[in-house]
């Protein structure tokens, strides 16, 4: 199988869907062909998009895989090609302080190993990645500053910075 990307903008959603299995899906069109059992590869006529093109995609299934992509293309236009991501693990991004913004002072100094200057900028400059990992080696960060009030939001790699997945919403 082809790797999580989408067929017509190439946006790299593969960590994303490696994760939680969202950021897009596959669309099968009237021209697809099965693999024969054991074969290794792709079939045809069975591409992947991203959830910004998924519904479009979606919406043309009844076409062939080529008269679809015309039609796509014809709508959105052409995108630059597939570019590797340096990085494939999501983050754990602040993008609300909260009404406890010592507390969460404190946690990212301790999450972030750094110095009182550094956090206090980060504190009051606006949205800011807390860490780099596997969401469940930064679950705990992520609990306890939603408990405090912060907003976060786990960002995962995509070749479209808009591309991001919504953490829960804030506890009360």
């Amino acid at each position: 199988m082809k790797p999580p990307i989408c067929d017509l903008c190439h946006n790299d959603f593969c960590s994303e869907h490696f994760h939680t299995g969202g950021g897009g899906d596959l669309v099968q069109f009237a021209d697809y062909r099965p693999l024969a059992q054991g074969s290794a590869g792709h079939p045809h006529g069975y591409p992947w998009f991203c959830n910004e093109h998924l519904a479009s995609a979606q919406a043309l299934a009844a076409l062939s895989y080529a008269d679809a992509m015309t039609l796509l293309t014809r709508q959105y236009g052409r995108f630059a090609g597939y570019e590797p991501l340096a990085n494939s693990d999501p983050a754990l991004w602040i993008t609300e302080v909260g009404p406890a913004p010592a507390k969460v002072f404190a946690l990212i100094r301790q999450a972030m190993a750094i110095s009182p200057s550094v956090a206090k900028e980060l504190v009051t400059g606006g949205p800011f990645k807390v860490i780099e990992a596997w969401p469940q080696q930064f679950k705990v960060w992520q609990d306890a500053l939603m408990h405090i009030g912060a907003k976060v939001e786990i960002r995962y790699p995509s070749s479209k910075s808009a591309n991001r997945v919504k953490a829960d919403a804030v506890e009360s």
